[in-house]
């Protein structure tokens, strides 16, 4: 009996365990700075935006733009990155990219010129 319960006791603090961090999600845990942003249909990008993403390990974190924090939920499946932004009972879902600590993300559909882009860098 004794030895059952350790079992489950130890099966279930590694499913915690597992929950709560680790895997793709803290590999890529940590504040992106923003580079550059535009509507997708201009053609020249705006450096002087200032913005960040800050992504904790548990899948949540915030979007910081225009001296406003914005919640967020956000996945990623191989380089694939998806976020959804909640303010106010308002949510805005975002696709993109997240490679080599570069977070390249649409407010809309990427082929749409009034979607709006962000290019964020890994902060050092």
């Amino acid at each position: 009996m004794k030895k059952a319960l350790a079992l489950v006791l130890t099966l279930s603090m590694l499913v915690v365990l597992a929950a709560c961090g680790g895997g793709a999600n803290a590999a890529v845990a940590g504040t992106y700075k923003g580079e550059k942003a535009k509507f997708v249909g201009d053609t020249e990008w705006v450096t002087d935006e200032e913005f960040s993403i800050e992504l904790k390990a548990n899948g949540t974190g915030s979007f910081n733009r225009e001296d406003t924090s914005f919640d967020l939920t956000w996945k990623l499946d191989g380089e694939t990155f998806t976020m959804q932004e909640k303010f106010l009972g308002i949510t805005n879902d975002y696709t993109g990219t997240l490679k080599d600590g570069v977070l390249d993300i649409f407010n809309g559909e990427p082929d749409n010129d009034l979607t709006y882009e962000y290019v964020l860098k890994l902060a050092e």
